[in-house]
């Protein structure tokens, strides 16, 4: 990586870590300038504006946040199914560490917040999020409906199953910005054996 592309990467890592911290508005170019360790002037010869600079830190948090990218329908099998949901929801609930987690919720969180001011820059970051969220519900009600066709899922009432999965996953890592210790593995094994049953039978 070239010092200029390090640089870049600097700016939008300090970016996000100021946003999650003091929120978009308050996260000024001279703080960041400063946390970098460059003068204010030098961030625009890599982003045009404030305003570019939090979209490219927005499209940043979110590259490669999928549900497919930590659940990939394609290699459940009907032995392997219950397992590997529990597996690959903890790779993303465990396996990044805290600090990167709660930065992302944090960051997430405040672009929500700003795209419903009326005064935002860009409404499309609630819809961009709102995009993630149900791509996410959607993902687990596809994964679901396979496990149907495995004959180990009831199918009664696969959307609500489904919306127990995608909120469950999406606020586990809100405790601990609260002050909240949860063991996540066991909350999120629970989830999946409550709603990955069949005629009151865990799997």
């Amino acid at each position: 990586m070239s010092k200029s592309e390090t640089t870049r990467q600097k700016i939008l890592e300090t970016t996000a870590w100021l946003i999650g911290q003091y929120g978009i508005e308050k996260s000024s170019l001279s703080m960041i300038a400063n946390s970098v360790g460059i003068q204010k002037p030098s961030i625009y010869y890599y982003y045009s504006s404030k305003e570019e600079l939090v979209d490219a830190v927005f499209t940043w948090i979110l590259d490669g946040y999928s549900f497919e990218r930590y659940f990939p329908i394609i290699s459940y099998t009907k032995e392997n199914f219950v397992e590997k949901i529990i597996s690959d929801g903890l790779q993303l609930l465990i396996e990044e560490s805290t600090d990167t987690q709660m930065l992302v919720v944090q960051v997430l969180n405040e672009f929500l917040l700003y795209g419903n001011r009326e005064s935002s820059h860009n409404k499309e970051y609630r819809l961009k999020i709102k995009d993630v969220q149900e791509g996410f519900f959607n993902g687990f009600l596809d994964l679901l409906q396979k496990g149907v066709e495995f004959r180990l899922i009831d199918s009664k009432g696969l959307r609500e199953k489904a919306s127990i999965l995608a909120l469950t996953l999406d606020n586990l890592p809100n405790y601990p910005m609260i002050g909240i210790q949860l063991d996540v593995a066991a909350v999120w094994r629970q989830t999946i054996e409550s709603v990955v049953s069949k005629e009151g039978e865990l799997i």
